[in-house]
């Protein structure tokens, strides 16, 4: 039987890690290497594939089912040599990294007639079951993988989202069996795919094509009938380079149109100048009623001044990249007394189980989960799920106090793999701690935990960052949106935070002055204002704060 054409398919998920190369930068260069070291990576621990295509074959099929309806379901599956323990490769089917493929329910597959052991999973609320299947001397067999529940994260109202999704070099028919097979695989509830430029790099995103189509009906709107909404948007960035550090990207979802230019500078499209910034498409967005996250963590000069703006909905980290930490932006800007959302997603490909989780009554809609998310109601995690309340409030709401105060925060992690510990976080500083502990296949972490609380701030829960690795050979994360504490009716202001970035904001514009192109020097100061306006803001609330002392 003639296999599927879905080779490129295949190495092109395994190139994911070179994102972590800089930022955005896609040169052929970085990604052949990166291709190269994740093929090395799961090669290392597969048996040959061509071997592997000479033994005499079965045709096995596997029903993986949830346990609970019996339904059949598309599920990330690993198939093992159970003799020498090295995993087998699957021909035409897509490949997630260390050896996992993402199989459509009831997927009918070629393995060699031996003895096998198939681990299967799905999303991050279901244990991992591992099954043993002897085909030795078996053309035809099939067998019926049980999955269990240990969360039932949607029971609980919660539905989980990627926010940032690319696809390039693959053919239309790959692109949109890879959207129809993986976020089912991984049991997301909502993706968003992005539109994004670049020159000349761009003639090899098939997902701009499918997102341009979109907008008067397209593939994301027939996709959307098989389990997984998926919504369209964009991704408007400036770079300073190919991928040097610029005015920043940042997404803009659920538009009706493109936001144009899609990019700017001659950074990215080799034409142009550096004078339009990208508050101007993120109003011209917010004006049609888009929802904005910043991309990429505190990667980009134009994040601080937006955020002082009120012009960004949402924070993104750990999308496409591990790089920075919390400290580096959502720490900063809460204890300013910012209301700012936890987001995540993965960039090009869904290469980790990486999403943001949001609370949604009745249908789920991009514009109800989009709103949830907004309101600051949400968990990022590619692994662990978390739970947080206090006496009185919840994530994303404010805890009102009329004076210093001892207040219960009660919290809860599950996850699959052992994420080590639950990290009790007091206006970025862990003010308590508990271990995780082995039940029934899956950890758990749980604490109560009376805090004295004697100045406004924020508090969330997070896992550490030394906590271990997915399934997918990724840094574990999780870290909730924050309950913000309000004391006698103030909010937290730390002056040497707003001293530091108007620092920053300063030497942001040396920058810009050294490697900006402008039309003339009224497009200079266009630009140069943006920040001066972000810097008379912070002195303002540094003197209006100074005066309260």
């Amino acid at each position: 039987m003639a296999r599927r054409p879905t080779v490129s398919l295949t190495l092109l998920i395994l190139a994911c890690p070179f994102f972590q190369l800089s930022g955005h930068e896609t040169s052929r260069r970085a990604f052949q290497l990166a291709r190269q070291l994740a093929q090395s990576q799961a090669a290392a621990t597969a048996e040959d594939a061509e071997q592997i295509r000479k033994l005499p074959q079965c045709r096995l099929l596997i029903d993986v089912v949830d346990a609970e309806s019996q339904q059949s379901v598309p599920a990330v599956v690993r198939i093992i040599n159970a003799e020498t323990g090295k995993a087998i490769p699957l021909f035409g089917e897509i490949h997630r990294g260390l050896n996992w493929y993402s199989l459509d329910a009831k997927s009918t597959i070629s393995l060699p007639q031996m003895k096998l052991k198939i681990e299967a999973l799905r999303g991050l609320d279901t244990t991992q079951t591992t099954r043993v299947i002897d085909l030795r001397e078996q053309a035809k067999s099939s067998i019926t993988i049980p999955l269990h529940r240990f969360y039932a994260a949607r029971f609980r109202g919660l539905r989980s989202g990627n926010t940032h999704l690319h696809l390039m070099k693959l053919t239309h028919e790959e692109a949109i069996r890879y959207l129809r097979v993986v976020p089912q695989s991984d049991d997301l509830d909502l993706v968003f795919l992005s539109h994004l430029r670049r020159i000349p790099d761009e003639r090899h995103y098939i997902s701009n094509r499918i997102v341009e189509e979109s907008f008067t009906g397209g593939n994301l709107q027939r996709l959307s009938q098989h389990g997984v909404l998926l919504g369209g948007g964009e991704e408007h960035r400036h770079n300073f380079g190919r991928g040097g550090e610029g005015y920043g990207h940042v997404m803009l979802l659920d538009i009706a149109k493109l936001i144009r230019p899609v990019s700017i500078g001659p950074g990215i499209m080799r034409d142009g100048t550096d004078g339009i910034p990208l508050r101007r498409g993120i109003r011209e967005a917010r004006a049609e009623e888009a929802t904005v996250i910043w991309c990429h963590n505190d990667f980009g000069m134009e994040d601080l001044p937006n955020w002082l703006a009120g012009l960004v909905h949402a924070q993104n980290i750990f999308d496409g990249s591990e790089r920075g930490s919390y400290e580096d932006s959502f720490y900063r800007y809460l204890n300013l007394g910012m209301r700012v959302p936890f987001s995540t997603g993965t960039d090009w490909f869904i290469y980790d189980f990486a999403r943001v989780y949001v609370p949604v009554d009745g249908e789920l809609t991009t514009a109800t989960w989009l709103s949830g998310l907004r309101n600051g109601k949400s968990f990022i995690t590619n692994g662990p799920l978390l739970e947080l309340e206090s006496e009185r409030a919840h994530v994303g709401e404010t805890l009102d106090l009329t004076g210093p105060n001892e207040v219960t925060f009660v919290a809860r992690g599950m996850g699959r793999r052992d994420f080590k510990a639950l990290e009790l976080v007091c206006n970025g500083k862990v003010v308590h701690r508990v271990e995780t502990v082995p039940h029934e296949g899956y950890f758990v972490a749980e604490m109560r935990h009376g805090l004295q609380i004697s100045e406004p701030g924020w508090v969330a829960v997070r896992v550490p960052r030394e906590a271990g690795q997915s399934e997918l050979g990724r840094q574990l994360f999780a870290h909730t949106s924050p309950i913000y504490i309000a004391v006698a009716g103030k909010q937290i202001f730390r002056a040497d935070v707003a001293k530091a970035m108007i620092d920053e904001l300063t030497a942001s514009k040396q920058t810009i002055g050294k490697k900006g192109v402008f039309a003339d020097a009224l497009a200079r100061q266009g630009i140069m204002q943006i920040y001066d306006d972000a810097i008379a803001d912070l002195a303002r609330q540094i003197k209006h704060h100074d005066k309260q002392d």
